[in-house]
């Protein structure tokens, strides 16, 4: 564990040797930039899958433009009605 993150855990090694990138008391969560949108769908319900926990996404924007990625994010989410909590940093 490198730190915490709202009393998670960060960068947890799972059984697989994979990381999840926090790992709190309810959520397995993938964190990554907007651009990685679509990869961190797939990241975070294989986090999911792996640990028992709800999978959560947190989608760090860096500029304006960037929200046109947290749109998508969540269009694929809502129209496939998976089971995944997004966050978003940044504008």
């Amino acid at each position: 564990m490198k730190g915490s993150l709202n009393n998670g855990q960060v960068e947890v090694v799972l059984p697989d040797k994979t990381r999840c990138d926090c790992l709190t008391s309810t959520h397995a969560i993938e964190m990554d930039f907007g651009n990685k949108w679509a990869e961190s769908i797939g990241q975070a319900l294989y986090y999911s899958i792996q640990t028992g926990k709800r999978a959560g996404v947190v989608l760090i924007l860096e500029k304006k433009t960037d929200y046109k990625y947290w749109i998508r994010l969540n269009t694929i989410i809502d129209h496939y009605g998976l089971p995944i909590d997004t966050w978003k940093v940044g504008p």
